[in-house]
């Protein structure tokens, strides 16, 4: 890991630390609490990592070699406006975690793989093939399941036709994905276009997520 006064260089696995606004240049970026992922940013995305959340509430993991440069200082209203939408689209996120651990793990991994399909999957044709930056074990942990579980349930995915039978993950008629799982985005999504409200989470807040399997 290296870092120049607007540059930032970090391999796989590392952790950005700095607090401040950065968009991604090249790479992919996972955002965790509690090591459950949050969400991903991709090239072209913005994130930040406020202050508060430095102490370890929330993880930034690059998950291949990433470049990153950190926006500078601008006019109070302007940083103002672009946190709000960055903190909202945050809150947003944490909504979706909430109500993820409330469905059963199949569907769990229906909305993981439609979550990133929507936020760093490259569409080709009619399917839509996710980046290979997670393991099975890191997949089966988010949605807390075993490893033997998890390669069940694959299997049902591909055997009613949601995702490719081949090596990783490529959805199947992402249209068809849209259609069936786009409803569970509805409300955060609400959140998130929200941005004449201040949405944020008090330092004091801890996340907690349940693990049940089935």
């Amino acid at each position: 890991m290296y870092k120049t006064d607007e540059i930032i260089h970090l391999k796989k696995h590392e952790i950005l630390e700095w607090p401040g606004d950065y968009t991604v240049l090249k790479g992919y970026v996972a955002c965790k609490t509690a090591e459950h992922l949050v969400y991903f940013a991709k090239q072209g995305d913005t994130i930040m990592i406020p202050e508060h959340f430095s102490q370890g509430l929330l993880q930034f993991q690059v998950k291949e070699d990433t470049t990153l440069v950190s926006l500078p200082e601008e006019k109070p209203y302007v940083m103002l406006e672009r946190r709000n939408v960055l903190k909202n689209r945050l809150m947003a996120s944490l909504i979706m975690r909430v109500r993820f651990f409330s469905i059963p793990a199949k569907e769990r991994l229906y909305v993981l793989l439609f979550q990133l399909g929507r936020e760093i999957g490259i569409e080709a044709g009619t399917d839509c093939y996710i980046p290979d930056v997670l393991t099975q074990k890191e997949i089966g942990d988010y949605i807390s399941c075993t490893r033997e579980y998890l390669c069940t349930v694959r299997k049902q995915l591909m055997d009613e036709g949601w995702i490719d039978k081949g090596k990783g993950w490529k959805l199947l008629g992402w249209e068809r994905w849209k259609s069936h799982w786009g409803d569970r985005f509805l409300e955060a999504d609400n959140v998130l276009q929200n941005s004449e409200e201040s949405l944020w989470i008090e330092p004091e807040l801890r996340f907690h997520a349940g693990t049940s399997q089935k």
